[in-house]
């Protein structure tokens, strides 16, 4: 568990003396939080995403059992809300927010125990929530005259905070950090080409189209030829392509495969689709082929973009395009002997009709 300590004996601790009041009815004191720090600041990260993030994150705050009282004026919910966040080069987005603990007031000494967690992702699938929780503490003391005697006021100990990472144990100073890794994927296109008609070295033009993704989101796409001949026409393919700028058109002859939403900066690998994004592929030659996608006798398929892993890889993300162009049955034989052989039955038709005449006579 992270633990958050505010409150314990170290060098960071700040003594805050706070202005109390007493209840008429119980002779209660209750101490409100300090002038100075008020706030719980709440780091949420996600990493290993290329695309744009819209997601929203909310964050809980609850007291521990067994606090000396309960506590009043207690903040127990914020949230992080994100409209087209974009990552930075490595793929990891960031956000900061925090927790006002401004309104709350303690009326027992003691030490009081919080629990903080993250509650909940707009994007489970694509944002997983992070489990881990903080345990955040405030120490109460009463307040000491020059005799070292309460006075009937009370204290608050701050002191900086304190993180344990649960990988590798390690405790340190730091914010309440959540973080996850996002499920953003990619998608691929192969292209094959059979049959003993068929040209290996032909290219072949198919066109993407994406929905459900946040528009101006770039996708790397690789695994094309850089520039090649379609039609007698040089041609240079993409690299990147835009969200929203008209449909994604490459090129492929037999064998070659693109990737789409996958790229490598400084030595990381990242991935730029969300999950849910729906996505069509269509071969736009009008050649002579008989093509299939995925088996299946159709030129076009929409699929949706799916966790990555290898089951879903195989069956939502990655497209087989078939062209199949074979010879055609040759019926030139037939067509040339077939006016031969009418002469001939004609001549021999005439010789015989000639013989029985001459015989009649």
């Amino acid at each position: 568990m992270n633990k958050i300590l505010v409150g314990l004996p170290v060098a960071a601790v700040a003594v805050f003396a706070f202005a109390s009041r007493v209840s008429a009815a119980s002779n209660v004191i209750y101490s409100s939080m300090p002038t100075g720090r008020k706030t719980i600041p709440i780091t949420r990260r996600v990493t290993n995403i290329g695309g744009k993030i819209n997601a929203g994150f909310s964050f809980s705050l609850v007291e521990r059992e067994g606090n000396p009282a309960p506590v009043r004026g207690l903040q127990t919910s914020t949230s992080v809300n994100v409209v087209e966040g974009s990552p930075d080069q490595t793929g990891v987005w960031k956000s900061n927010n925090s927790l006002y603990l401004g309104n709350m007031s303690f009326s027992k000494v003691g030490d009081y125990a919080f629990v903080l967690t993250e509650a909940s992702t707009s994007d489970e699938e694509n944002f997983p929530r992070d489990t881990n929780e903080y345990e955040i503490y405030f120490r109460v003391t009463n307040k000491l005259d020059e005799n070292n005697n309460p006075t009937g006021d009370l204290n608050i100990e701050l002191m900086d905070y304190l993180w344990s990472k649960k990988a590798d144990g390690k405790v340190g100073l730091g914010d309440a950090i959540f973080e996850s890794s996002g499920n953003y994927t990619h998608i691929s296109l192969e292209n094959r080409v059979t049959g003993d008609a068929a040209d290996t070295d032909k290219y072949f033009k198919y066109e993407i189209g994406f929905d459900g993704a946040i528009a101006g989101s770039v996708l790397t796409v690789s695994g094309q030829d850089e520039e090649i001949d379609y039609n007698g026409e040089t041609i240079t393919t993409v690299s990147e392509y835009i969200i929203g700028d008209n449909m994604l058109v490459v090129y492929l002859k037999h064998g070659q495969m693109v990737t789409i939403g996958e790229r490598l900066t400084r030595g990381v690998t990242v991935n730029e689709l969300p999950q849910g994004v729906s996505y069509s592929i269509t071969k736009l030659d009008d050649d002579g082929y008989t093509t299939s996608i995925d088996n299946q006798a159709v030129s076009t398929v929409t699929k949706t973009v799916a966790k990555n892993d290898s089951e879903n890889f195989a069956t939502h993300n990655t497209t087989v395009v078939g062209n199949n162009k074979e010879s055609t049955v040759n019926t030139g034989a037939f067509v040339s002997v077939w006016p031969f052989a009418t002469i001939v039955a004609v001549c021999l038709g005439g010789a015989f009709v000639m013989r029985k005449v001459t015989k009649n006579i």
